[in-house]
């Protein structure tokens, strides 16, 4: 076998390697699937599923690297040299060898290295703004699929309901009590709801695709049941804004990013004001020369930042560049303080507006449906009486199901607000 044939065969078991891990990768995901599926359960999912989590990983790693690096002394530099080159080939060449290392007088390099470590919890705080962004598109694909499927069963109830109104008025048209009218009328609502489902399933299964975009997965693996039981309860938990505001102020990413800002900043300045103090260059190395031989050569050299302008015109920047990272600082506080405090708002009439629909109006109109029926299968009541009773009820039972998905969106809101989707400690 030819070393090109060899290549070739390497590289188709490279290749096929490559796709079965691939494979068994995709195909252990619906495996993670199986059972119902809680919202804690779909974030962890997506953290180990997305790619960007490997992302800002990796950008991390990169980052811890650049402090040994810009801490690190100049290369040094080894010089071989032919001083002089005689024309007559009976004399000898001079020749000569150095090597040549510059160090600072200052500290520079430790503030240099401050700087870059500065830059590494810089992202780590992007990482952890990602790890937030990833949890919130999870919670809302969570929230917006469970209203869907809810909104679908809610529609198999309601046309359940339908068809019980249709068998009421086709029986009491075979006794002469109802014209065909009200037959007719209450079929055109069963066709009406049947269409209104079909939408709801083409909705359900687009909130599917998005739910598992969101989880990191392909669009079309197969989502499990969700786990809501005990749901709003968890939800409708609203702390105090000083609570609040102090889990923000731990929690929120952007505070650590800032705080990184201002560090570098300061760093930035004492490396500008290190430029003041001089660098040493020693040379040492040999030198063969005609006349004297072989022997040895030592420089020793110092820098003269004679400058000043250039010096002083960068600590200025540097320290304009820290006087505004501190200002952007405050500038977050005051908008993050004014986020939190206006999700805590949203979130408390969101739990206000679910627990009315919950207690008060669905048990009403359920009331309120269920007596028309009796009243209108004893003749008590017209078909349109009926059917405005048990529209009111449906129109109240797709609300309750968007108030709940209101609070779920405006529980999201408020966790991003304060960067933290578990329970406030």
């Amino acid at each position: 076998m030819t070393a090109a044939t060899r290549r070739r065969y390497g590289g188709a078991r490279l290749l096929l390697f490559v796709l079965s891990a691939v494979t068994a990768s995709v195909e252990a995901n619906p495996a993670e699937l199986a059972g119902a599926l809680s919202l804690d359960a779909a974030i962890s999912l997506a953290h180990r599923s997305r790619a960007e989590t490997r992302v800002v990983a990796a950008r991390v790693d990169a980052a811890r690297e650049r402090p040994a690096i810009v801490a690190a002394l100049d290369d040094p530099v080894l010089a071989p040299s032919i001083d002089h080159k005689p024309v007559d080939p009976m004399m000898k060449t001079d020749r000569s060898i150095t090597f040549e290392q510059s160090f600072p007088l200052s500290r520079i390099r430790s503030h240099r290295r401050r700087a870059a470590e500065a830059d590494v919890d810089k992202y780590v705080g992007e990482a952890g703004k990602s790890a937030l962004k990833i949890e919130a598109d999870v919670g809302q694909a969570f929230f917006m699929l469970n209203e869907r499927r809810k909104t679908h069963a809610t529609l198999g109830r309601q046309l359940g309901l339908a068809r019980d109104i249709v068998k009421l008025a086709a029986a009491r048209h075979a006794v002469g009590s109802a014209p065909q009218a009200e037959v007719l009328r209450a079929e055109i609502e069963v066709a009406r709801l049947r269409t209104r489902q079909a939408a709801i399933l083409a909705e359900t299964r687009a909130a599917e695709a998005m739910f598992n975009t969101a989880l990191g997965l392909q669009p079309g693996v197969p989502v499990p049941a969700l786990q809501v039981e005990g749901i709003q309860e968890r939800l409708s938990l609203v702390p105090g804004l000083p609570a609040a505001l102090e889990t923000a102020l731990r929690r929120r990413p952007e505070f650590r990013m800032t705080d990184a800002e201002i560090r570098r900043a300061r760093a930035e300045i004492d490396v500008m004001k290190s430029m003041y103090q001089p660098m040493v260059m020693v040379r040492a190395g040999m030198a063969d020369t005609m006349t004297a031989g072989r022997g040895y050569m030592l420089m020793v050299g110092v820098s003269v930042p004679i400058w000043g302008a250039r010096l002083r015109a960068g600590v200025r920047e540097a320290s304009a560049m820290a006087a505004m990272a501190e200002a952007d600082r405050e500038a977050m506080v005051r908008m993050i303080d004014g986020e939190v405090a206006a999700t805590l708002e949203s979130l408390r009439g969101a739990v206000a507006t679910n627990l009315a629909f919950r207690d008060e109006l669905l048990p009403r109109a359920e009331r309120a449906a269920g007596s028309a029926m009796t009243s209108y299968a004893s003749g008590g009541l017209p078909l349109a009486s009926v059917l405005e009773a048990n529209k009111a009820l449906w129109s109240i039972q797709e609300e309750a199901v968007m108030a709940e998905a209101s609070l779920g969106m405006a529980w999201v809101r408020h966790r991003s607000a304060i960067g933290h989707f578990g329970g406030i400690p």
